[in-house]
């Protein structure tokens, strides 16, 4: 086992008890810094087009669960982070390292099934998947050469089990991109690690951070080898970091994010990297990870890819005192805003101590698959609304088709519409100002009514009947698009009684 953290844990507390005040002051996550030296510039960003994947916090913290020796963490409840809250705002708080290694001898997912998981997530409608490898305690989830701190040391890892490995294969096995999460930055482990970035809020006393000697020991000796061998060993197809505001900016230097960039690069040419690589500056990045659920303004939302990291309810690692569930329609209406606005969301789950998912996050994840089994092709691959801000009512969103052969739109219904006319501009750039057009409900195949009024709007009849259909999609486009088939594949048109032959 690497040495402890000695003078530096007794100054470790715990994590904001909501978005650190810095966060929104400094709102970094919507700098537009995806430049020549990303993917996006050779066009194969995937994330451009992609809108919904899977985020896995799963760790050590899963088994204390948010409380220890039955006492519940404070300031923000972050599972993830009861090493460093346990008891604040105590000056003398934060698990010592040998009381909180003894969850190695504990560490035993006997329930863990990657192809449940994976196959969880595919049927959900998430085309990527990522999961913490390592989290800020410095905790390694595969086999490392490079640190004993790792699941070798743990009854699992004892069987010869590759957690990631599995994983990799389930992935290969149902289509899904393999990404995984670094703490490239924090690492409480290491004496060499940064520490939380305090004082952020009231209460946060001042944290000594490692000297950059001691941070560049961390960077060369553990962060850049264990980053190496993930690429060796899982090819994984994104990488997902983690710094936020203005306090990783001493030690994340240019000069350090840009090496780091680098070594993927000549590893995984075609792996993506997130902007919290370095959210102060994250030029080099290939997409935008927004700060934890948050969901930006249609002015605010980033131009290049960008994707908000989410959860169903509060806490990232299993908090057994975590009820703060969000309902199904709430994260598809949230879903559904990213995407009209270019975005895409990263759903977490925090797996219980035993490997499997709780119940709750199972049931939501089996009514976005219910959902998805229908309309997910509106969604992936789609671009950003072709509407211009508030040329929606508040309860439509729309994506648009990637540019074909058959260009079309798609509304997504949030509430019901009232039945009657809708008028909307209509947004594609056609040669024709006289194309006719269709409008297809895509859950029951239902063709609108839909005609030009002199200014060029569309004018869609709303039946009566759409009001029974939760969150409907209307797929709208030329006739050429959108050929008159119906779900048992007869491609007719019917006319009206008694109008044959007029």
């Amino acid at each position: 086992m690497k040495p402890h953290l000695l003078a530096l844990l007794p100054a470790l507390l715990s994590f904001a008890a909501t978005m650190p005040p810095s966060h929104a002051a400094e709102n970094p996550y919507t700098v537009d810094r995806v430049d020549a030296k990303s993917l996006a510039a050779s066009g194969n960003n995937w994330m451009a087009h992609t809108r919904f994947g899977m985020f896995i916090t799963f760790g050590l913290y899963s088994i204390p669960g948010g409380v220890w020796q039955g006492e519940e963490m404070g300031r923000n409840h972050y599972a993830e982070w009861i090493r460093t809250q346990w008891r604040w705002p105590r000056p003398d708080g934060g698990i010592p390292k040998a009381d909180y290694d003894t969850l190695l001898s504990r560490f035993n997912p006997a329930r863990f099934d990657a192809d449940e998981w994976i196959r969880l997530a595919a049927e959900a409608g998430m085309r990527y998947f990522v999961i913490t490898t390592k989290h800020h305690d410095g905790f390694a989830l595969w086999d490392s050469a490079v640190s004993d701190y790792d699941i070798a040391a743990t009854p699992f890892g004892a069987q010869g089990r590759d957690l990631l490995g599995e994983l990799a294969a389930a992935c290969r096995k149902y289509d899904v991109k393999l990404g995984f999460y670094y703490s490239h930055w924090q690492d409480w482990e290491h004496p060499g690690g940064a520490l939380p970035p305090w004082p952020e809020k009231k209460n946060d006393p001042p944290l000594v951070q490692p000297t950059d000697a001691q941070f560049e020991a961390y960077w060369k000796g553990k962060c850049l080898p264990q980053v190496a061998e993930l690429i060796a060993r899982y090819q994984p197809a994104m990488f997902w970091f983690d710094t936020w505001g203005r306090g990783a900016r001493h030690q994340i230097t240019a000069a350090r994010r840009d090496e780091l960039i680098q070594l993927i690069r000549e590893k995984a040419p075609h792996c993506m990297i997130n902007g919290r690589i370095a959210s102060h500056d994250p030029a080099g990045a290939d997409f935008i990870s927004m700060g934890d659920n948050q969901f930006p303004t249609a002015e605010k939302a980033p131009k290049v890819p960008w994707e908000t990291p989410a959860t169903m309810n509060h806490a990232w690692g299993y908090h057994r005192l975590d009820y703060q569930w969000r309902s199904f329609d709430n994260l598809l209406n949230s879903l559904l805003t990213n995407a009209h606005r270019g975005g895409a969301i990263t759903l977490n789950v925090g797996p219980l101590p035993d490997g499997s998912f709780q119940q709750a996050a199972v049931r939501r994840l089996r009514e976005f698959a219910a959902w998805m089994a229908i309309n997910e092709s509106a969604l992936q691959p789609s671009r950003r609304s072709p509407f211009a801000p508030g040329a929606l009512p508040d309860n439509l969103r729309a994506t648009l088709h990637p540019e074909g052969a058959a260009p079309h739109f798609n509304l997504f219904v949030l509430t019901p519409l009232p039945p009657g006319e809708l008028i909307l501009p209509q947004p594609l750039s056609l040669p024709e100002a006289s194309v006719a057009f269709r409008a297809q409900v895509l859950e029951t195949h239902q063709w609108l009514d839909v005609k030009r009024d002199g200014l060029g709007n569309l004018v869609i009849t709303i039946p009566a009947t759409l009001a029974q259909i939760d969150h409907p999609v209307i797929r709208i486009g030329p006739a050429t698009s959108l050929p008159a088939r119906y779900e048992d594949g007869v491609a007719v048109e019917p006319l009206r009684p008694g109008t044959l032959g007029k």
